[in-house]
């Protein structure tokens, strides 16, 4: 059985993430290899925040194509996962600095920090239950595609805005929105803007 957009994953994605998730792959329909319901994701998610498999991928989502008349052939579309790390990885360093001179990587303002490249998108947001400042931890939320159609500064900013909805829908359950730094409208870093308030 195949779902809309706006149904995948749990009804996931607002219309605006939705229909990006049309243009990168240019499908209208989809088939779910997995998922999971958002706020059983969510609970079991939280209490990890304090154990080593936390810093484990816990997959939310997993999407996929048919392949071939009889539909028993499948293949990746794209994978949502979020998990728990360590602040120091949200802060600049050679490789980041390289690979966006390179043209490989795009940064966006977006909690810690976000970033997309030609075949996913990362946002690190500071999600504690207690004192985010302190914490020292983040929670990351990652998207992996292939598959996909739009390539270029377009696939990148349709990756990094599904990526930012599904991490929106997660801090909300998590009740860490308000502190997350995921606003719905957001620029890349070298676009000079004011920061939107979350909504």
């Amino acid at each position: 059985m195949t779902l809309p957009a706006l149904k995948v994953c749990d009804s996931l994605l607002p219309e605006a993430a939705a229909r990006k998730l049309e243009d990168l792959t240019g499908l209208e329909s989809f088939s779910e290899y997995s998922k999971e319901e958002i706020k059983a994701f969510s609970a079991r998610l939280r209490p990890l925040e304090k154990t080593p498999e936390g810093w484990e991928e816990q997959e939310l989502c997993r999407l996929v194509m048919d392949i071939g008349e009889s539909g028993r052939n499948k293949r990746l579309i794209l994978s949502v996962s979020f998990w728990w790390s360590d602040i120091e990885v949200t802060k600049p360093h050679d490789e980041t600095t390289r690979q966006v001179r390179s043209g490989e990587l795009t940064l966006y303002k977006l909690g810690a920090r976000g970033e997309a490249r030609d075949n996913g998108a990362t946002i690190y947001f500071p999600c504690a239950r207690e004192n985010p400042s302190q914490s020292g931890k983040v929670l990351r939320a990652g998207l992996w595609t292939t598959n996909t159609k739009l390539t270029g500064q377009a696939g990148r900013s349709a990756r990094i805005t599904i990526l930012n909805a599904a991490a929106r829908k997660i801090a909300r359950q998590l009740d860490c929105l308000d502190t997350a730094n995921l606003p719905e409208t957001f620029h890349k870093t070298s676009d000079p803007q004011r920061s939107p308030k979350n909504g």
